[in-house]
Formats: structure tokens, C-alpha cells, sequence
């Protein structure tokens, strides 16, 4: 009776299916980019995905574009940028063929990047069509360019061009006293609208006239968006953000500000704190409010649904309309995220966070999922049943020879069906178990070991100081420690977090850092230390 009650235990045990999670939640592929964030959404055109790499670049590293098979996940084709260094946040932007008064275009997708360039790539296979040179002040193109019929309008740090989409000649060019960033533009009937990092709205003719508007003391980081009731800007200040109707103060708001969505006469914005709707059909009213914490890029599904990317440790994605509950869309690769989803024709999704994964689901992903489950159940499930049940079958014939041989047939059979599961778990916590290899060097004191440890890698010369503890991020360690060694550090702040520009006044292509040799995903404010994290500050 005992082994008939074990033997139960064992079947009832074996009929749990093997994995679990809810199916919409589960990735059809994924791909880790490796090399760079992903800042900016997927695109899905047709068969293919299309996604660009964002981050800090040093040595051969470099950012690229990746077009996947939307199926099958292969690699079509990729295009690197050699010559950009800094952080890429400038969106994908899909043309389709076409022609107008400069020539005619094939389908294309144009890039924007921190070297200045703009790239016409092939979207079939990702030649280079043509491409075209903005200027550089520490940092190229970083925000959102616009179509205006046969012209690419391009918002540049210091100012504004527009290229034939024909052939990339340059049509019209406007230069601004102020610095931008992430300074997308917006293109109306007559002119195009562009912010800066001083609060000013300027206002830039088809012809190439120029009058602007002194918002605010803040930072207009998105398009601007012309409304029924006047111009709408989200502006970024010390204390948090306010949101501008035709230069009016509408708002007070949360800290940094999300890039805004418009729908018709309804305007989805964000911050820290809220996602909040706005309708503007006549005068802005606000129609919602969400508690949810959103920086990066808002996006609308075929079906109306709006996203809210969340840039906490937690990532996963807010679906909902502010002044209801959202539902969280997560992942098992949640994280930090700024990037909005790209949406396929067919329901296809494609998701980016800024650890580079990308993740795509399918709409039939569902079906394949669930089918896939009835298969392993009525296969080797119910070979262990027979099993099982053929071994109980001889037990109670006293044939303890036979019962014998089955039941190792029946171990055989479940070691090979939890053998991949085993497995899995085996290699994540081996991950888990490895050491980091470290940034330790052997000429340091050893009155250092187990403190932490900052280097500075000047071009007069580097700088190493160690013995510290009780410092919970980068940045505070590096105020401190550049303090003790008499360097100056010049910030700048920006959607994800503060940068470091120079020290010492060594600008050069900008300033990345390592902890324990390795690059972080989060910026200096967000990047958490250990009692014993060496801090490694190189020049880009």
C-alpha cells in the first residue's frame, strides 16, 4: 500500500506541466544586442524588425542598426556607425518610396546619430543610400527628425537642416545660438518648431525666417506639439516640470518629463510620478491621471492602446488611458526601459530595454504555446503513466523482476524529461556563482583591498585613490574622490541622468565609466557600489 501511494505521488507530480508563465508574457524570440542600450523603439516593417543601439561607446565598440526576420529571428542585415561615440536617442524614421520636386526615394529607413550624420540606409539590405553631415558640439543629432513632403527636417544641436530625401543634398540650413537636446522637430503648414535647453521655442519658416519664443528658465527635450488651443511644450526645470499652452503656464508637474504623444486633439504626457491626458480640442483640459513613473517614449497600439515605458529597475510597460488603472505589461528581462514598443501590422510587438534585449511576440505565439504544452502531456507524460501503471501492474503480480526492469526504464524516461529543465536552472546559478574578473591592479596598497577604489585615466596622467567606503552610487563617489585630488568636474544633466562632460577641462569625444571592469546600463546617479567596487573613469 505504501508503494502504491508513492507511485500515485509520482504521477500526480509528472501530469503539473513542466514550465509555467502567462503565454502573452512570453518572448517568440529575443536577441541580446550586447554592445548598447536600446534608447529608441523597435521598428516592425513588414517582415523585418529594425532597431538601433544606444550608449557609451570606447575601443572597437560601436553602435549599430540590426535589421531581424520578424519569423525566424535571423539576422538580415546591420549597419555600423564607425565614427559616432556618444549616446544615440535620435528615433528610427521609416520613409517609403516616393518621389518629389529634388528626385525620387526608394524605401529607406533614416538615422540620426551623435557624429553628426545623417544615413540613408536600404531597407531590403541595409546599404548605404546616401548620407549627410550635421555639426557636432560635444554631441551630434539626438532628437526625433520629421518628413515635410520630399525633405528630411533634421533638428541639430545648434540649430536646423533639412535634406533631399532624394539624394541627401542639403536644401535649407538655419543656425541657433542655444544647444539642444533630444530637441525634436515638429513640422506645420508653414514652419517647423524646435526647442533648446534655455526654454526658447523658436519658430523657423519654410524659407528659412526665424522668430522664437523664451518659454520658461528650463529645457524643452521633445518636439513641440501645435494643438487646436496653440503650441504645447513639456518644459524640464530644477524643481520638476510645467507643462506650456500657447505660452501660457498650464501646469505644474512631477521631474523628467516623457516625450509626449499626440492622438488627434488628446495629448498623452508623463513624468516621473503621473501619465497624464490631456484634450485640446478647443482649450487644453487635463481628462486623466495615472500614478506611473515614465521618461521615455510614449506609443500608440493599432488598437488604441497607449504605452508607458517604465524607467525603473523594475521596467515591464503601463498600458492604459491616465485617469484609469493601467495594466503592467513585464518580462523576464524587465529593466530599466525609455524605449516605446513598435507595433506590427498583423499585432506583432517588438520590446527594447536598456540592457540591448530585444524581445519580439508574436500574435500566434499563444497558439504555438498552448499546443506545444497538449504535445508534451500526451507524449512522454503519458509514457510515464504506462510506465508507471505496467511497473504498479507487476508489483501486484509478485513478478518483482519485471516490476524491477521497468522501473529503471521509468527513471530513465523522467531523468531525460526534467534533464533540460535541471539544466537551465543548473546554468543560472552557475552564472550567479561566477566572479566578476575584476579591476583590481597589483601596484595599488594593499591597505586598499576590500575598500573602494577610483581611477581617473587623465591624457597628464592617472589618478588612483582607494581606502573609501560608504559610497552608495557613482556619482557621489566621484564628486568626492575628484574633490581629494583637486579635479574639476564639469556636469551637464540630461533625460538619463547627469553627465560628465570634462574633467580638468578634458572634454575630448566625452567620458565613460566601468565598475569592476564592467560598463553599466544605468547612469551615475543610478549606478549602485559595493564595499569593494573599483570606479574607472576613461576618456570615450
Amino acid at each position: 500500500m505504501k508503494r502504491s501511494f508513492i507511485l500515485a505521488g509520482i504521477i500526480f507530480c509528472l501530469l503539473i506541466p513542466l514550465s509555467s508563465g502567462i503565454a502573452e508574457e512570453e518572448v517568440s524570440w529575443e536577441v541580446d544586442l550586447e554592445n548598447g542600450y536600446i534608447s529608441t523603439k523597435p521598428l516592425i516593417i513588414e517582415e523585418q524588425v529594425i532597431v538601433r543601439t544606444s550608449g557609451f561607446w570606447t575601443g572597437d565598440e560601436r553602435p549599430h542598426v540590426y535589421s531581424y526576420d520578424l519569423q525566424t529571428a535571423n539576422l538580415n542585415w546591420k549597419y555600423r556607425s564607425n565614427t559616432s561615440t556618444q549616446h544615440d536617442m535620435s528615433p528610427l524614421l521609416h520613409v517609403k518610396a516616393g518621389y518629389g520636386d529634388c528626385g525620387n526615394w526608394s524605401e529607406m529607413v533614416l538615422v540620426g546619430w551623435t557624429d553628426g550624420k545623417v544615413t540613408a540606409l536600404d531597407i531590403t539590405d541595409g546599404s548605404l543610400i546616401w548620407s549627410a553631415q550635421t555639426e557636432v558640439v560635444t554631441w551630434g543629432i539626438t532628437g526625433a527628425m520629421a518628413l515635410d513632403s520630399d525633405l528630411v527636417v533634421v533638428p541639430t544641436r545648434k540649430g536646423l537642416s533639412t535634406f533631399c530625401l532624394g539624394d541627401g543634398d542639403l536644401e535649407l540650413r538655419v543656425d541657433l545660438p542655444q544647444l539642444g537636446w533630444r530637441n525634436g522637430v515638429s513640422v506645420t503648414q508653414d514652419d517647423y518648431l524646435i526647442g533648446n535647453e534655455e526654454g526658447i521655442l523658436n519658430i523657423i519658416s519654410k524659407q528659412g525666417e526665424l522668430s522664437n519664443i523664451s518659454i520658461a528658465d528650463g529645457k524643452i527635450r521633445h518636439a513641440p506639439i501645435e494643438t487646436n488651443a496653440g503650441v504645447l511644450v513639456h518644459l524640464q526645470t530644477s524643481a520638476g516640470s510645467q507643462i506650456y499652452v500657447d505660452n501660457e503656464l498650464f501646469s505644474e508637474e512631477g521631474f523628467a518629463p516623457a516625450i509626449p504623444l499626440k492622438v488627434g486633439t488628446e495629448i498623452f504626457l508623463a513624468t516621473s510620478s503621473e501619465a497624464i491626458l490631456l484634450n485640446c480640442d478647443t482649450n487644453c483640459s487635463v481628462e486623466g491621471r495615472t500614478n506611473h513613473h515614465t521618461n521615455g517614449e510614449i506609443s500608440i497600439q493599432e488598437d488604441g492602446l497607449i504605452w508607458f515605458p517604465n524607467n525603473t529597475v523594475d521596467g515591464g510597460w503601463g498600458i492604459g488611458t491616465p485617469g484609469s488603472e493601467f495594466t503592467t505589461f513585464q518580462t523576464e528581462y524587465d529593466t530599466y526601459t525609455t524605449a516605446g514598443p513598435g507595433f506590427g501590422d498583423n499585432g506583432e510587438l517588438a520590446l527594447g530595454n536598456d540592457n540591448g534585449v530585444l524581445m519580439v511576440f508574436l500574435p500566434d505565439y499563444e497558439t504555438k504555446d498552448s499546443t506545444t504544452e497538449e504535445s508534451k502531456f500526451l507524449g512522454p507524460e503519458l509514457l510515464v503513466v504506462f510506465l508507471s501503471l505496467a511497473m504498479f501492474f507487476f508489483q501486484l503480480k509478485k513478478n518483482n523482476q519485471m516490476a524491477t526492469k521497468i522501473g529503471l526504464l521509468l527513471l530513465l524516461v523522467i531523468a531525460i524529461l526534467i534533464l533540460p529543465d535541471i539544466s537551465e536552472i543548473w546554468s543560472k546559478e552557475v552564472d550567479t556563482l561566477e566572479e566578476s574578473p575584476g579591476d583590481w591592479d597589483e601596484s595599488w596598497s594593499d591597505d586598499w583591498q576590500g575598500t573602494q577604489v577610483i581611477v581617473f585615466e587623465l591624457p597628464d596622467g592617472e589618478l588612483a585613490l582607494g581606502g573609501f567606503s560608504g559610497f552608495e552610487n557613482v556619482e557621489q563617489f566621484t564628486d568626492s574622490a575628484a574633490a581629494d585630488l583637486n579635479i574639476t568636474v564639469t556636469k551637464e544633466s540630461y533625460d538619463f541622468g547627469s553627465w560628465i562632460t570634462s574633467f580638468n577641462d578634458h572634454d575630448g569625444e566625452g567620458w565613460e565609466f566601468t565598475i569592476d571592469g564592467k560598463r553599466s546600463s544605468v547612469g551615475i546617479s543610478e549606478s549602485e557600489l559595493a564595499q569593494d567596487s573599483v570606479v574607472r573613469w576613461s576618456p570615450a
